[in-house]
């Protein structure tokens, strides 16, 4: 697992520079009403009081990625190294973690228990999602795991954010975090001008 990505937007990545901490929550406020549910279900035939969540994948960006998790001005994509942050889940007690499965309904009777919240349906498998969850008490409100800024590989930005918006961004960060080494770009999903120029190339061999 060599890297693992974190779609989410600006303040969010803002504040995981500022506190250097990965913030698990409760799903319960996810779209996603398969999960949610199933989670629930989890909750009770294991008999957890509490459960957090924080999801990420481990393939290259798409365009469902940008569009379902990260569609606005604000949108980021974190890339971490995906062993080192495999290695701080290790070490926390109560984290369990592993690559979703993606099943059809047909094959869902025959889940276990443990295996319930690593699974989805199978039409989302374009997310290759690597998910950490804990089980905690329902004296837990925050699930918080410490983690250095070398662990960051890349930050990209969405293109729906203005390319001076960007700069300035881009800016501010290095300044504001100079311990922070990694790359910083944006995105060129929907508009890569190597790919356009490339096609314009090419000749025309239709007789």
């Amino acid at each position: 697992m060599k890297k693992l990505n974190r779609f989410t937007t600006l303040p969010i990545l803002i504040d995981l520079l500022e506190r250097q901490k990965l913030i698990l929550i409760e799903p319960s406020n996810w779209d996603d009403r398969n999960d949610t549910e199933i989670l629930d279900v989890y909750k009770q035939k294991k008999k957890v009081e509490k459960l957090f969540a924080l999801c990420f994948t481990y393939g290259d960006e798409t365009i469902y990625h940008w569009k379902t998790f990260a569609n606005d001005i604000s949108g980021c994509c974190i890339e971490f190294d995906g062993q080192e942050l495999i290695k701080i889940f290790n070490e926390k007690d109560g984290v369990s973690k592993r690559k979703i499965q993606y099943k059809t309904i047909e094959d869902s009777a025959a889940i276990s228990i443990i295996d319930i919240p690593f699974t989805k349906r199978k039409q989302y498998d374009i997310e290759k999602e690597y998910r950490v969850i804990f089980e905690g008490t329902k004296d837990d409100f925050v699930v918080e795991i410490p983690f250095s800024l070398d662990l960051i590989k890349k930050i990209t930005f969405g293109q729906s954010m203005p390319e001076s918006v960007f700069k300035s961004v881009k800016k501010i960060i290095k300044s504001t975090y100079p311990d922070l080494k990694c790359k910083i770009n944006r995105s060129t999903i929907y508009e890569n001008r190597k790919w356009i120029e490339n096609i314009k190339k090419v000749e025309n061999t239709i007789d």
